[in-house]
């Protein structure tokens, strides 16, 4: 029997959709988790109760009915919740109740930073303003770098732009690819950021330390 046999030239390239992952063996990290449509308090009591590190902010949502009123805590990021861990606790987390998944930007599975966690904790904290969470940022323009200079959340920094009539402030979270955006900050906490453009003609000099309105 004659055997036939062909050099193949194969190609080797890595492959573009491989995922780059921030989870590390040792070290605990925080990641954001997508859950169940409105069970992210459920799935923080789940994680707890494997001992995983869990995390929701929350807001204060006023409601008045014919027959009572009161406050809500309301997650301040619908449909997140964070975890603080290590690659052997990942499953725990997989397949805990009410987890959907892991957030991903693209093929990465990217960790949330340690000032982001400490900004989402100085949010929480802040019961004057109604937050949103915005998940097509890019609906918003670019709009004024500007920094909150009184307040709870002196400090903070964010875009204010116009949408649809109304004066917004957002602040983006890059680590999980959300926004959130309040029409509430008083202008008079604000202040442009260096070298920003201001809605009013003015001097340069002037414009780092002037109020926007």
């Amino acid at each position: 029997m004659a055997l036939k046999i062909s050099s193949l030239n194969h190609r080797f390239k890595a492959r573009s959709s491989a995922t780059i992952d921030d989870l590390h063996e040792t070290e605990r990290r925080w990641f954001a988790v997508r859950t169940s449509s409105k069970h992210e308090k459920r799935a923080v009591k789940e994680l707890k109760a494997k001992g995983i590190e869990a995390y929701i902010p929350l807001r204060e949502k006023r409601f008045k009915y014919a027959s009572k009123q009161g406050v809500r805590d309301l997650p301040l990021l619908s449909g997140y919740v964070f975890v603080n861990i290590r690659r052997r606790e990942e499953n725990l987390v997989r397949f805990a109740h009410y987890v959907a998944r892991f957030v991903m930007i693209g093929h990465i599975r990217r960790r949330v930073t340690e000032a982001e966690m400490e900004l989402l904790r100085k949010i929480s904290t802040d019961r004057t303003l109604d937050w949103e969470t915005v998940e097509e940022a890019f609906d918003f323009s670019e709009g004024t770098p500007v920094e909150i200079i009184k307040g709870p959340l002196a400090g903070v920094r964010g875009k204010y732009v116009s949408k649809k009539n109304k004066k917004t402030f957002v602040i983006s979270l890059g680590s999980f690819g959300a926004c959130l955006s309040t029409c509430e900050i008083d202008p008079r906490f604000l202040v442009a950021l260096s070298g920003a453009s201001l809605p009013d003609d003015g001097d340069e000099e002037e414009a780092v330390q002037k109020k926007l309105w």
